[in-house]
């Protein structure tokens, strides 16, 4: 049996100050005080983190924005991981999309 490791990581963001996560899937970000405004690629709602809340990040870039002074924890396992197709799959969704290659249905949730 596997143990699963956590990665922790803690990131403090000045007014207005911002970070990009590119492919952070099963990564949660975990807000300590502060504020922030978190947005991902192809999901339609933004999120406002605040203390004691977390949101678990889908594939796809992903843009957090901090409101006021702000630390946060960036959590992550390799206890999560994607079958091999599903990755190669949004991938592609996302490239048609930004490349505008026709209509594209919507991308599949996390």
């Amino acid at each position: 049996m596997k143990a699963a490791t956590l990665r922790i990581r803690t990131i403090d963001l000045g007014y207005e100050q911002m970070m990009i996560f590119d492919d952070g899937f099963g990564e949660r970000v975990r807000v300590l005080y502060g504020a922030t405004w978190l947005t991902q690629e192809g999901d339609g709602a933004d999120t406002v983190l605040r203390p004691g809340v977390d949101r678990t990040l889908c594939d796809g870039r992903t843009l957090i924005g901090a409101l006021e002074p702000t630390r946060l924890q960036i959590l992550s396992g390799s206890a999560h991981g994607r079958p091999l197709l599903r990755r190669l799959a949004q991938r592609a969704w996302r490239w048609a999309r930004r490349l505008q290659l026709g209509p594209v249905a919507p991308e599949p949730a996390c």
